[in-house]
């Protein structure tokens, strides 16, 4: 397999590693913002901006989480297991391509 097909290999399992990872975060806040924090603080669910936020809060937080997660764990293995090496970017410059064979 040549470094176009390991690239695209990768990053359909790191999507894959994504879309995990933010219905993690997703299942994390839900329990958290609508599930504990009404318990812990009653006047939470009262309030009309609250009805709001929180589901902002939920969505948007599970996004952030996911994103930084799944940078730190690419970094992480794209260093632990040497992988500019063995990957081809997917977006160079113009001024950095390599010339085709045509």
């Amino acid at each position: 397999m040549n470094k176009k097909g390991k690239t695209v290999v990768f990053m359909l399992i790191a999507t894959l590693g994504n879309l995990v990872l933010l219905a993690f975060f997703f299942l994390l806040l839900f329990v958290i913002l609508f599930g504990l924090l009404p318990s812990v603080i009653p006047s939470v669910m009262e309030s009309p901006i609250m009805s709001f936020v929180l589901p902002l809060l939920w969505l948007g937080g599970s996004v952030v989480l996911s994103f930084i997660i799944y940078s730190k764990i690419i970094k992480w293995a794209t260093v632990k297991f040497d992988l500019e090496d063995k990957l081809d970017p997917i977006f160079t410059p113009k001024k950095n391509r390599r010339p085709r064979g045509e």
